[in-house]
């Protein structure tokens, strides 16, 4: 009796299973693909909204900036304080706590990889645990939590009596940090769902069934179950944390009273409720797909932004001329006269990034500034949809793809210049002033990054259109909606 009841449920967890994994595998797809890339996209819209309120408050004098912020070297993300602090201390704490806060969130951007693979529970942990360092969406003075008061209390001193583009400005700031955590907070509470089942996926697939695995006691109690896998679980699984009460549902599934009920709720809690045959006839839009592409330059601005900064203070150091009496005198003089000063300008070794060729390169400061500036500038309004975006999104497809095919040529020229700047700089400057030079390195790395998403949200879009126009060729319909 004992060997026919342990072969119908051996014949049960071997169909659970295949279902399980089937169901695991189809919704990690759907994180890796939809889910967590606009995860990622939200916590970029939530950076450029954070600087720019930053930036701002500290050019109305609000909060005192942080003065060791473009030094930073980040391996891992610290979670600013939240405990209590007085209304005098607001400008030096919430100074320091939003720029770190902003640094924190500039260092997800670029370096965590958003997928199922890397966003491990305790990642995700951590990042729910930062994205709380402000309330976005109770941002008020009288807020319990220290660090939302505190902000909040600065944001309405920059806003008393200040011109209503400032405000405007503010309170568009805050509705996007606002709905980005939103956004951030939804999927990856709903990815933390998955990867616990992912987790007790894992434990099934290597654990329980290891050659070494001891499968009588998958039937004998839930005590001997989870005792066998705690046992085997080192050798095979590494060091892989082991969660006592995830290896115990486990068991429960297996065992318990209720366990079809159990795996009922486990299978349905894996489904796609957006997913699935609905998806598949859904009408893209492709001028959509195209201005995606056009928002991923959007997080540019602030990298441009720090490195303008940087590149200011290394080109006064590559000319530095020492002030004598005489000089200052000179000075003094033309600038009363109008009389312009003279055009700074370095002849560098440049590398070609495709060929590896080097040349020499005469660069203009004043040129080369004006263009970061510049980029800077229009991309800052393309991340907050302002007057720059509206403006794009009116013209044809042919235009917005001319204008982002111009904007990656552009930005790889400029990553190839100030690449070679940076290492001009560490030589050229003067041996005593160098230990000042302000390496540029990790920016770039962020400036590559970007340029590399922007061109890969353009070639999906050049993919879609290519697929659509051989299937018209074909007499088949597509599901893509052209404008």
């Amino acid at each position: 009796m004992n060997f026919w009841v342990d072969n119908i449920d051996m014949e049960k967890n071997t169909n659970f299973s295949e279902k399980l994994e089937a169901a695991l595998s189809k919704k990690r797809q759907w994180f890796d693909n939809d889910v967590l890339p606009a995860t990622l996209d939200a916590y970029r819209l939530l950076y450029v909204c954070v600087k720019t309120i930053n930036d701002n408050l500290v050019k109305k004098s609000i909060i005192v900036p942080d003065p060791y912020k473009l030094d930073r070297r980040i391996s891992e993300i610290v979670i600013p304080p939240n405990d209590i602090f007085s209304d005098q201390d607001i400008p030096e704490v919430i100074g320091e706590r939003l720029s770190t806060y902003e640094v924190m969130v500039d260092f997800v951007c670029t370096y965590y990889n958003f997928n199922t693979e890397n966003l491990t529970v305790s990642k995700i942990k951590t990042l729910m645990d930062l994205n709380k360092t402000f309330l976005w969406e109770d941002l008020n003075t009288n807020s319990a939590h220290s660090n939302t008061r505190g902000l909040a209390t600065a944001i309405n001193d920059a806003k008393l009596n200040a011109p209503n583009l400032t405000v405007s400005m503010f309170n568009d700031s805050m509705e996007k940090c606002s709905t980005s955590i939103k956004t951030i907070q939804k999927n990856l509470s709903a990815l933390a769902a998955f990867q616990r089942e992912n987790y007790k996926g894992a434990i099934r697939r290597e654990v329980i069934n290891h050659p070494e695995f001891k499968k009588e006691n998958l039937y004998s109690s839930l005590e001997n179950e989870v005792a066998e896998i705690k046992r085997l679980f080192p050798k095979v699984m590494g060091k892989k944390p082991f969660y006592s009460d995830l290896v115990s549902e486990i068991a429960n599934e297996d065992q318990a009273a209720d366990k079809e009920t159990l795996r009922e709720k486990v299978l349905a809690s894996l489904e796609i409720k957006d997913g699935g045959a609905k998806k598949a006839v859904k009408t893209i839009n492709s001028k959509d797909l195209l201005m995606n592409a056009v928002a991923t330059l959007g997080p540019i601005s602030p990298i441009l932004a720090q490195m303008y900064l940087k590149l200011e203070e290394d080109f006064d150091l590559l000319f530095y001329v020492k002030k004598t009496f005489f000089r200052k005198l000179m000075a003094a003089l033309k600038k009363a006269l109008n009389i312009p000063e003279k055009e700074r300008v370095c002849t560098i070794p440049v590398t070609d990034q495709k060929t590896g060729s080097k040349s020499m390169q005469k660069i203009k400061v004043n040129e080369i500034m004006e263009e970061v500036d510049s980029k800077k500038r229009v991309y800052a309004g393309i991340a907050v949809h302002g007057p720059e975006y509206e403006k794009i999104a009116s013209a044809s497809e042919s235009a917005i793809i001319n204008f982002i095919n111009k904007q990656i040529s552009e930005n790889q020229t400029l990553f190839t210049n100030i690449n070679a700047l940076d290492d001009y700089f560490k030589s050229n400057v003067e041996i005593l002033l160098r230990p000042k030079v302000k390496g540029l390195k990790i920016d770039l790395s962020s400036y590559r990054n970007a340029i590399i998403n922007v061109n890969k949200k353009r070639g999906e879009y050049v993919s879609l259109r290519e697929e659509s126009e051989q299937m018209r060729k074909l007499g088949i319909s597509s599901n893509v909606k052209q404008i």
